[in-house]
């Protein structure tokens, strides 16, 4: 699949909501996944029929917590779409929460490398730069919390990001100090190079790939309209 150039950030930000749903899913075990569908004259889908934005719409709910979508679909498949506005409302509860706590920072670490993956697999200068890594898994974690998420790739598959115990070792692990200092790095205020040294963070493993992350990191982020 290949993603044009101009649609990529609304892309990425879909992918970051249905990444969001899916670590709700998990966490919660209700709702509904908001996949993400690719239409034609920049719309796009979100838990299937029903729920429709044209993409400069979605990109506006991102950053601001509202959007209309198109009524349409909405009223043809309301019961879908019923559900797919309720997960949305669910997900800006949960990221919008002034106290932090393991549910929060665990939707919008997942949220977050949803976006970064998007821009890994489909960004040429994101691509070029894994472009000589075989395969890699790295863990995500927060001292104190059974917070993992992982973000992995191969060469014969995209970089993908899951969440919970897995039955493989991580190639490196990037362990947050507290919940703040991780909703920091969600959020763009956290200095991915600065941060190990001043001990708001402890790296292992592979350092030359969580560099390259990293670096794919800001440039998402950057991109990508902040979901918290």
């Amino acid at each position: 699949m290949d993603v044009a150039k101009d649609r990529l950030v609304s892309y990425a930000a879909a992918l970051s909501l249905e990444a969001a749903s899916s670590e709700i899913m998990n966490l919660f075990h209700v709702g509904k996944l908001l996949d993400v569908t690719l239409l034609d004259n920049y719309y796009m889908q979100l838990g299937g029929k029903g729920l429709c934005f044209k993409e400069s719409d979605l990109l506006r709910a991102v950053g601001t917590g509202f959007a209309i979508p198109r009524l349409l679909p909405l009223f043809s498949n309301f019961n879908n779409a019923f559900s797919s506005i309720l997960m949305l409302l669910k997900i800006k509860k949960i990221l919008s929460a002034k106290l932090l706590n393991h549910h929060s920072i665990s939707v919008a670490l997942r949220a977050g490398l949803a976006g970064t993956a998007a821009f890994a697999n489909y960004d040429l200068r994101c691509k070029e730069l894994l472009s000589n890594e075989k395969e890699g898994r790295i863990l995500f974690k927060v001292s104190g919390t059974d917070i993992a998420i992982w973000f992995s790739f191969s060469q014969n598959d995209l970089c993908r990001v899951d969440s919970g115990v897995m039955d493989y070792e991580p190639t490196a692990v990037f362990t947050f100090l507290s919940l703040k200092v991780a909703r920091d790095a969600v959020s763009g205020w956290f200095d991915h190079l600065g941060g190990p040294a001043l001990g708001e963070a402890k790296i292992s493993g592979n350092l030359p790939l969580l560099d390259k992350i990293g670096y794919i990191s800001r440039i998402a982020q950057k991109a990508i309209p902040s979901i918290i």
